[in-house]
């Protein structure tokens, strides 16, 4: 038994971590602009590179148009610009013994006694992830000339903290830039007070590795606290189906199945919430931020879709039960039809939502949908008709099977409701195809649904029949309808009425209590005998229609 428990467990675990790759994997767009962007870097070809503008770009938007616009920046150390660019491009190929000849240590020698490739990777991690260079702003004269302070130095910025601060500046030694032996020393004070001079004693492989700015080793920190967070999730979303169980016992209605639907969603979201606390202890840079930013937005947004398709096929489940449990089981077709049209559309609208937060444009895509939508309405009208007509007369529940019905003069039974059609069984055996749509407008005369049977009928007596026979037999019939157990007292109507040409009639109304057809005429045959009888006790009988000739000689005349 608790091997299976495991079993399952792990099974949950392996769905619900890939699950979480896959929301992962609509980050690709965030990622493959960010390689493009550092790819654009890298080559500086003249257009819009990750921090901003190129100095072309600047140049042309300028009022002053003299001056000649800088070019792009250069892997070597003879200007500001250049040396920053290449101190970082060899940072990211790896290359740290390179990048470390870009630092001037002080006379004293390196901060800590640490090695100049370790204090490199930890001035890229400072850069990385409080102040991303922005190139076109470092000035790009050999001399540094209009941007070199009373001391010589050129600052790219100041990074501060709680506990330290550090000023970005780079110095000219023997015509070439270096980053300045002051801000050397406070590197490894600064990396310590930001969390990330730890990650400087990793392998270099796991720092050099990276994919949309995000490291080997962040990339393995970013799965390792989404499986920490779907486990975590998985907890809560047993938890709160353990509630939604107890709540359905306690009969809490839709309550308990929303918390089902919304449980484990709730667990991807609080994974997400965790991967995005755990940004400052991972060192993430600015772009990856932004990209894991960006990322988890999406994938938020689509877990909200789906967390919206788990609730409404939950409720949809339950509407489908009911929907059984009343005799109502042919309306199930029509819930799962709708329950498929709304997750396709929550999903639509998700997606729509998602690639609007990677800035694509989905008007015209939008606006297609509608036209397309509108076209499709168009031509399937009788079929919505149908659709919807079937909706109306289940959701009014004007019919169900087994019901006894007159449809325009015909009398059957109603054996299905289908989403198009409804099928009745007529009285001569045949089987009577309406289409819903014309079923939802007609006149429906539901006779299954009587309480009583009406009995109507009139006595023609002979014009023989006396006033005190006619008393004795309205009389008789009267309390003989009055003292039945299958007659309506109150409904009981007995009088002498109409002197008829060849009659003497007498109306009877009254209502026979009972549903059963065949009761009834069982019923209305006693109380005909009956009649019979009482007609007969008091010297009358029936009259049938009949002429009286008088016939007369007339007389010859005289004369």
């Amino acid at each position: 038994m608790a091997t299976a428990r495991f079993a399952s467990l792990v099974a949950r675990s392996i769905r619900r971590v890939s699950l979480l790759a896959l929301l992962l994997a609509i980050v690709a767009p965030a990622l493959v602009r960010a390689e493009v962007v550092a790819a654009l870097v890298e080559v500086a070809v003249p257009t819009d590179v990750a921090a901003g503008q190129t100095a072309a770009a600047a140049s042309a938007s300028a009022p002053a148009a003299p001056a000649e616009p800088a070019g792009p920046p250069e892997r070597n150390q003879d200007t500001p610009r250049n040396a920053a660019f290449d101190f970082v491009m060899l940072a990211r190929e790896g290359n740290w013994k390179a990048a470390s000849s870009h630092l001037q240590p002080s006379p004293q020698g390196w901060p800590e006694d640490e090695s100049p490739e370790r204090i490199a990777r930890a001035l890229k991690t400072i850069l990385d992830t409080r102040l991303w260079i922005e190139f076109d702003a470092v000035p790009d004269e050999r001399t540094g000339a209009g941007s070199v302070d009373e001391d010589g130095r050129v600052s790219l910025g100041e990074v501060a903290t709680e506990d330290a601060s550090i000023e970005i500046n780079l110095v000219r030694s023997n015509d070439e830039w270096f980053f300045a032996p002051e801000t050397v020393a406070a590197v490894p004070a600064v990396a310590r007070s930001i969390g990330s001079w730890w990650t400087t004693a990793l392998p270099a492989f796991f720092s050099d590795v990276r994919l949309a700015e995000i490291e080997l080793w962040q990339w393995i920190g970013l799965c390792g606290i989404a499986i920490v967070g779907v486990l975590a999730g998985m907890f809560v979303s047993r938890a709160l189906r353990s509630g939604a169980d107890i709540g359905a016992l306690r009969g809490l209605g839709i309550v308990a199945p929303t918390i089902g639907a919304l449980a484990t969603p709730a667990g991807f979201l609080l994974s997400f919430i965790a991967m995005r606390l755990a940004e400052g202890l991972l060192a993430l840079s600015i772009p990856a931020r932004a990209n894991l930013s960006l990322g988890l937005r999406a994938a938020t947004v689509f877990v909200i879709a789906w967390a919206v398709v788990r609730w409404i096929r939950a409720m949809s489940l339950l509407l489908e039960k009911k929907l059984e449990a009343r005799g109502i089981a042919e309306a199930v077709g029509i819930v799962r039809i709708g329950r498929v049209i709304a997750a396709a559309l929550v999903y639509l609208l998700g997606a729509s939502a998602a690639l609007q937060l990677f800035g694509l444009d989905l008007s015209a895509v939008i606006a297609g949908l509608g036209i397309g939508t509108a076209a499709l309405a168009l031509a399937s009208q009788q079929t919505l008709g149908n659709l919807f007509g079937g909706a109306s007369v289940l959701a009014d529940r004007v019919l169900k099977p087994g019901d006894t019905v007159n449809l325009g003069g015909t009398i059957g039974t109603v054996e299905r409701i289908g989403i198009r059609s409804t099928q009745v069984r007529t009285l001569d055996r045949t089987l009577l195809v309406v289409a819903n749509s014309d079923l939802a407008q007609s006149r429906v005369e539901k006779m299954s649904e009587r309480d009583a049977f009406r009995l109507s009928a009139v006595l023609g007596l002979r014009y023989e029949t006396t006033a005190a026979q006619m008393r004795g037999i309205v009389g008789d019939i009267r309390t003989l309808l009055e003292n039945d157990a299958m007659v309506d007292r109150e409904s009981v109507r007995v009088h002498f009425l109409v002197f008829n040409n060849s009659s003497l009639d007498i109306d009877i109304k009254a209502l026979i209590k009972t549903e059963d057809a065949a009761k009834y005429r069982e019923t209305l045959e006693r109380f005909n005998l009956s009649f019979m009888e009482i007609i007969a006790r008091n010297g009358s009988g029936f009259a049938f229609p009949s002429q009286t000739v008088y016939l007369a000689r007339d007389s010859a005349p005289r004369g």
